[in-house]
């Protein structure tokens, strides 16, 4: 996971960040124009249809607070995680870029690398590092894999996935259900290899993916993977022996964020329903959003982008007027992903001059 200083300095480039932002912005507008001609509804006529009251005021408001939520819950398990030897606001610099690194990768890639790459630069050693980032990893796994079947005790099953039903995904080839099961069968492997790997058998998965990488078939991963594996049992001998009261610190903080996450949606749904939205619509909205969460997975593109809009559209349109459904996705998108896109520039470069001080072609942090 820990790569050379200057390969990790590669991923700041300018070109990088850009181009995957303008990929994802190009996806997003195709998306909401081909459905806006597909509705044949004048443009007027779909923007009346976002009656901004005291209501939707309030909902929206109360998004932006879920969403403060959600990074103080992450800070919150970085603090925890580090042994409180950040600060609050390296904490708040970090989780930014983080998310902003996240943004700009396919979900399947994430900002792991950078992650670790910014924690040794704050003086956390590699070790130390490298568990945070495979303890978020896999605090983020549990949930992605449980939250469907706990939403579906309060819920029945057929609600929440009966608009899958529906859907067919070109990218697929199939329906829409049948992404979501292999995105969650795949999910369940890796927290499955990531328990063992990290706690229950940590040199005998070292041994069995060392030998795994070692056939001719896997040649061209068994680099990376070689270091994947070496990380996580260093990671494994920093967390196997943390006492309850820290795990129990660490589960509350996730789940904090995790409930920011989610509520974010659930007021973007709840400003502009045609009704007052019930408990039960805002548990049928959670265990969906649980669903989208994982087809998002699957996503080739940055940060999901297209695919989370068009796939809220498809989960969410019973609860919207009619016509707008894609419009609150890209809402719901402008609380919870664009800024990420915005203030990750200005708080990178300020990160970077910290660390480097002015002039950042000096990459020696002694990892290479």
């Amino acid at each position: 996971m820990v790569a050379k200083t200057s390969e990790l300095l590669k991923q700041f480039s300018p070109v990088r960040i850009l181009l995957p932002v303008v990929l994802g912005l190009g996806i997003v507008g195709y998306t909401l124009y081909g459905e806006w001609v597909k509705s044949g509804l004048p443009m007027g006529e779909v923007l009346d249809r976002f009656a901004w009251t005291s209501r939707s005021v309030f909902w929206i408001a109360l998004a932006l607070l879920m969403m403060m939520l959600r990074d103080f819950g992450y800070m919150w398990q970085l603090r925890i995680l580090t042994d409180r030897k950040l600060e609050w606001r390296t904490c708040l610099e970090i989780i930014l870029l983080w998310d902003f690194f996240a943004a700009v990768s396919p979900s399947m890639v994430g900002g792991a690398a950078v992650a670790v790459f910014m924690l040794v630069k704050e003086q956390i050693s590699i070790g130390r590092s490298t568990a945070i980032v495979f303890t978020t990893v896999f605090l983020d796994q549990v949930f992605y894999t449980s939250l469907p079947f706990f939403a579906s005790l309060f819920v029945p099953q057929a609600d929440i996935f009966a608009p899958l039903h529906y859907i067919r995904s070109e990218l697929l080839g199939t329906s829409m259900m049948v992404g979501f099961w292999v995105a969650w069968g795949g999910l369940v492997v890796y927290l499955i290899l990531l328990i063992a790997a990290l706690f229950v058998a940590p040199h005998w998965i070292n041994w069995w993916l060392t030998r795994l990488l070692m056939l001719r078939m896997f040649r061209f991963w068994r680099s990376r993977g070689l270091h994947m594996v070496n990380d996580l049992l260093t990671a494994s001998r920093d967390l196997r022996d943390r006492k309850s009261i820290f795990w129990f610190q660490v589960w509350v903080a996730t789940s904090l964020a995790w409930i920011g996450r989610y509520l974010v949606l659930n007021c973007v749904l709840a400003a502009f329903s045609p009704v007052p939205m019930t408990l039960f619509d805002h548990l049928l909205a959670i265990g969906r959003q649980a669903v989208l969460w994982i087809v998002m997975v699957l996503s080739p593109t940055p940060g999901s982008a297209g695919v989370a809009e068009l796939g809220f559209s498809w989960l969410f349109g019973d609860f919207a007027p009619a016509g707008v459904a894609l419009g609150l996705a890209i809402l719901w998108r402008l609380i919870s992903y664009y800024p990420y896109l915005i203030i990750g520039v200005p708080v990178m470069t300020r990160w970077v001059k910290r660390v480097y001080g002015s002039d950042v072609r000096q990459p020696r942090i002694g990892i290479d």
